[in-house]
C-alpha cells in the first residue's frame, strides 16, 4: 500500500443553463442566484457597451433580469439564456440611453451629442416617414422590434406575424436594407 495513496477526487460539473432554469421554475433560489453570478457581468458589459452610464448599465442590469423572471415559462430554447439576455440587455440599454435623451432640454441633448437640435429632428422625421413610405411586413416587423414599449422577444414577433423564429433575424435585415434605401433616396 502506497503511504500517499488517495481517492481520486471528484470535480463537479456545474449545471447547465437548462438546469438552472428548469430548476427556477420551480422556484429554486439557489439556482436563480447561480444563474445571476453566471450572466450578470456579462449583461451589465453589454450594456456598457451599448452606451449607457454604469448607474444605467446597473439599471439595465436588473431589468433584463427582472424580463428573465417574467419570461421563465415561455423561453423557448434554454440553451441559447445567454444570447437572449444580450439581446434584451441591448434592447433595454437603448431604451435608457433613449429615456436619458428625452429627459435631457433640448438645448443639453445637442451640447451631450454634439449635433444641432433640429438636425436631430430632420433625422426622426427621415426615418418616421420612411417606415411610413416602406409599409407592410416590414414596417410591422422594424416597429416591433425597435419601437414596441412591450420589447417583444424573436419568438413573440415569429408568432404573431405566422413566421419562424429563425426567420425573423434575416427579415430584419432585409427590411433595414429597405429602410437605408428608402432615406437614402429622399436625401
Amino acid at each position: 500500500m502506497e503511504p500517499c495513496a488517495r481517492a481520486p477526487r471528484r470535480v463537479l460539473a456545474a449545471p447547465t443553463d437548462s438546469v438552472l432554469l428548469e430548476r427556477c421554475r420551480t422556484g429554486d433560489g439557489q439556482a436563480w442566484d447561480l444563474l445571476v453570478a453566471r450572466y450578470e457581468r456579462l449583461v451589465f458589459s453589454v450594456a456598457l457597451r451599448n452606451g449607457t452610464s454604469r448607474e444605467d448599465a446597473a439599471d439595465v442590469t436588473q431589468t433584463t433580469f427582472v424580463a428573465l423572471i417574467d419570461s421563465l415559462h415561455r423561453l423557448e430554447d434554454d440553451t441559447r439564456l445567454a444570447s437572449w439576455l444580450m439581446t434584451v440587455a441591448r434592447r433595454q440599454a437603448w431604451r435608457a440611453r433613449s429615456t436619458s435623451r428625452r429627459d435631457l432640454p433640448l438645448e443639453t441633448a445637442a451640447e451631450a451629442t454634439g449635433q444641432d437640435p433640429y438636425e436631430l429632428w430632420d433625422t426622426q422625421t427621415a426615418v418616421h416617414d420612411a417606415l411610413a413610405t416602406l409599409g407592410g411586413t416590414c414596417r410591422e416587423l422594424l416597429l416591433a422590434l425597435y419601437f414596441d414599449s412591450e420589447e417583444p422577444s424573436y419568438a413573440d414577433i415569429a408568432a404573431d406575424m405566422g413566421r419562424s423564429i429563425g426567420g425573423i433575424g434575416p427579415m430584419r435585415g432585409r427590411c433595414l436594407d429597405r429602410l437605408r434605401s428608402i432615406i437614402t433616396q429622399e436625401v
